[in-house]
């Protein structure tokens, strides 16, 4: 993935679309749930995914009324493979209005990866529960710990579609350059704000490095990634300055 928006146009779900679905026997959950959450989950909420993304529809909501009227999961599996292969792409700009994020492009997966995913949105979509077996051992990658400041730098790595590595973090006050190595194809950045701070990094991914520098007092401040929809998903930590 370069990039993201929504997979699905929710006021088409259920029209014309009976019949033009994938049999859910030819996708391979497994692969296609880890495809849809490295790819899809920074836009898109799935429950049984992990998944938090908000800029695109919630996926659950999305099909919640469908499948309780018997949409059944060949027609859905139809209607996530058309809107994987011919999305409707748009570039968002950032919360701040200081960089323009392009839309998906078409084809953000292809062949069997975009039937997998296909499948598992289907087989997973607005159902209660958690996923067993080898899909349980599947799933987004969330926050934890705490990252401490060494001279003068603080690494905050992004790990997942819609997550930091870390969930704090700490650091004494004075001049502080902060870092976001990014090594998904998710982009991310880094920004900060608090007592008057407001800074943001460029947008990075596959290997990127985003990087901001503030001289911070101490009290507490908020670290996030403001591309569209990702600290809305959760993807914000506080940054305790001493």
């Amino acid at each position: 993935m370069v990039r993201c928006v929504p997979l699905l146009a929710a006021a088409a779900l259920t029209v014309g679309l009976t019949g033009c679905g994938l049999k859910n026997e030819q996708g391979d959950l497994v692969a296609g749930k880890q495809a849809f959450v490295d790819k899809c989950g920074s836009c898109h909420t799935l429950g049984r995914a992990g998944t938090t993304g908000v800029s695109g529809p919630n996926l659950d909501e999305a099909f919640r009324v469908a499948r309780e009227e018997g949409m059944g999961e060949s027609t859905i599996e139809g209607v996530v493979h058309d809107q994987i292969l011919y999305p409707t792409s748009s570039s968002q700009i950032d919360p701040e209005g200081r960089q323009e994020i392009p839309g998906m492009p078409a084809k953000i997966v292809t062949g069997d990866a975009a039937k997998d995913v296909a499948a598992y949105v289907a087989y997973a979509a607005a159902k209660d529960g958690d996923d067993t077996g080898p899909l349980a051992d599947i799933g987004a990658e969330q926050a934890e710990g705490t990252a401490e400041a060494r001279n003068g730098t603080l690494d905050i790595p992004a790990t997942g579609a819609t997550a930091f590595a870390f969930s704090d973090a700490t650091a004494p006050a004075g001049a502080l350059t902060i870092r976001t190595e990014n090594e998904t194809p998710v982009p991310h950045n880094i920004a900060l704000e608090g007592d008057g701070v407001d800074e943001v990094g460029p947008v990075v991914q596959e290997g990127g490095v985003s990087e901001i520098q503030a001289d911070l007092q101490a009290g507490e401040y908020t670290f996030y990634c403001s591309v569209p929809g990702h600290r809305e998903g959760g993807m914000e930590g506080t940054l305790t300055v001493e």
